[in-house]
């Protein structure tokens, strides 16, 4: 996979896969609450905007497999004697959401952007794990989790470029794209996806 054609502005650094795989328990667990997470951002976009087309056929896909990697996932963990916990707050997404905007069409536009750095970040990192992962079967997983998630940045884009201006689109993934790699660089490494 070609990460250049990522809309990352800073690239994880190496240690991070280190941090991630020491405790690959940990990753498991969060990565889970990563694909929960992601299909109710899915489903909370559309519970907003049912009246958009171009956003909920698109969103209620990429919802259903974001669901699916959410049961890959959980068959690992159940197969590693492992519980899934509660959802926990994400330092990284807080930090990137803390720069969306309040008014609605921006917020909407922003949040749409958020989401497709999210899922930029997370195919990123599922790079970097399949590069590391001994287990032939882990590192099939994750590298067709990483082609995925190179998907699923795509899916938010084209919807904000179906709702809003093309320069609107253009100035929201800049100015979050950097906010985005300060939210990165500013979160503790951990056995986590962000």
């Amino acid at each position: 996979m070609d990460l250049d054609i990522l809309p990352l502005r800073v690239a994880t650094p190496e240690i991070w896969a280190g941090v991630a795989l020491a405790d690959f328990d940990a990753f498991l667990l969060d990565h889970a609450s990563c694909e929960r997470k992601a299909a109710a951002n899915c489903m909370s976009f559309i519970a907003r905007c049912s009246d958009r087309p171009a956003l909920v056929e698109p969103l209620v896909s990429l919802a259903r497999e974001e669901l699916e990697h959410f049961g890959q996932v959980y068959r690992l963990i159940q197969r590693r004697g492992l519980c899934l916990g509660p959802d926990e707050k994400d330092p990284y997404v807080n930090l990137l959401l803390g720069g969306v905007r309040k008014e609605p069409q921006e917020r909407l536009l922003d949040r749409l952007i958020a989401a497709s750095l999210i899922e930029a970040r997370s195919c990123e990192r599922f790079q970097l794990v399949a590069q590391r992962l001994e287990d032939p079967e882990l590192r099939d997983f994750y590298q067709t989790l990483c082609r995925s998630e190179a998907g699923h940045y795509r899916v938010f884009v084209r919807i904000a470029a179906r709702l809003f201006p093309e320069a609107a689109v253009a100035e929201a993934l800049e100015r979050l794209a950097r906010r985005e790699a300060e939210a990165m660089l500013a979160t503790p490494f951990r056995a986590a996806v962000h």
